[in-house]
């Protein structure tokens, strides 16, 4: 199954969020991630999901999600010509011989420590996703203690006009 990243124009209404889900759940689409929030336009917001699925699936996600009353436009973000970017913090033991070493990956990833206590640390960084995972790949010899993920946000690479106004026309 190929991951896809789909963004989602919406109306900023009261239960968007839901009805979106609702959709996905009904039609037995799997959501691996789901993000959402309001734009520079307050009365816009836009849910970022990724899903798996074959080409079959995913048309039929986009058919059936711009069917809802409240979307605008349904975009899909290929990862070689979006921009992409995902929050991870991360929790981590730490003792005076890991110290070190963690504290020096941390620099080579551009990632910041933003809480210390005497025995762990809270690691916070931002990028792409491939990024992410190769973080985790790394640190995963220390012993992570907590982690939590904001989920992938993205828009397309370029100038876009009326980015809102492209699908629902």
């Amino acid at each position: 199954m190929t991951k896809h990243v789909i963004s989602i124009v919406v109306d900023n209404n009261a239960n968007v969020m839901a009805r979106v889900s609702s959709l996905f759940a009904r039609r037995r689409f799997n959501m691996t991630s789901v993000t959402a929030a309001q734009t520079s336009d307050p009365s816009v917001s836009i849910i970022t999901i990724v899903t798996e699925g074959d080409a079959h699936i995913l048309d039929q996600i986009v058919k059936q999600t711009l069917k809802l009353e409240e979307v605008k436009s349904v975009t899909l973000l290929p990862p070689n010509e979006s921009l992409l970017s995902e929050t991870l913090m991360l929790r981590i033991a730490f003792d005076a011989a890991t110290i070190s070493p963690i504290k020096d990956i941390v620099e080579v990833y551009r990632a910041r420590i933003i809480d210390l206590t005497s025995s762990s640390m809270v690691i916070q960084l931002t990028g792409k996703p491939s990024k992410i995972e190769g973080f985790l790949e790394v640190m995963s010899p220390y012993q992570i203690l907590e982690m939590c993920r904001s989920g992938i946000i993205g828009m397309s690479r370029g100038s876009q006009s009326d980015w809102w106004k492209s699908s629902r026309a």
